[in-house]
């Protein structure tokens, strides 16, 4: 491949949700995991319905942001949520010393594409959330994920909970 083609080209994973998919950076992206055992506690914030309770992970409490939830709530079904769930553990970057992971619970596994500014495109005429922009990428209409804006209100809810 040419360094004019590496330097203009952004790897990616592309992932499914039980309605829809979402695309992220592969750089944030560092594994995926799934919850062992039957979740025993109770929500930290049972009033964000896209919060899930918390995974240990490398012996460090991570959040769990339900995707679906917090795409679409109307949308998520919760069917056979834990039976086939999938959590990506992700590496924060706004504040790693009081936020360094969160976790993602999605749908599939996550397939890896490459961006480049020639195969991606935001939709004009579809809904944004503010935890995301609906884009078209590699041939797939996708969301976009805003990883500052969850990163930061997931910082905005460690410093509030209790130590």
């Amino acid at each position: 491949m040419s360094e004019e083609g590496q330097t203009g080209a952004v790897e990616a994973v592309i992932v499914q949700l039980d309605t829809g998919s979402i695309l992220l950076p592969r750089s944030a992206f560092l594994e995926v995991t799934t919850r062992t055992g039957a979740v025993e506690q109770a929500s930290e914030h049972s009033d964000i319905p896209w919060l899930e309770p918390s995974l240990v992970w490398q012996d460090v409490r991570v959040p769990v942001v339900n995707v679906n939830q917090l795409l679409d709530s109307e949308r998520d079904s919760g069917v056979d949520r834990a039976r086939f769930s999938r959590l990506l553990v992700m590496q924060a970057v706004m504040q790693p010393d009081h936020l360094p992971f969160y976790a993602l619970e999605v749908r599939g596994t996550p397939h890896p594409v490459q961006i480049t500014p020639q195969n991606i495109y935001a939709l004009e005429d579809a809904e944004a959330t503010p935890w995301s922009w609906r884009v078209k990428a590699s041939g797939v209409t996708t969301h976009l994920m805003r990883l500052d804006t969850l990163e930061q209100r997931l910082l905005e809810l460690v410093e509030t909970q209790p130590a």
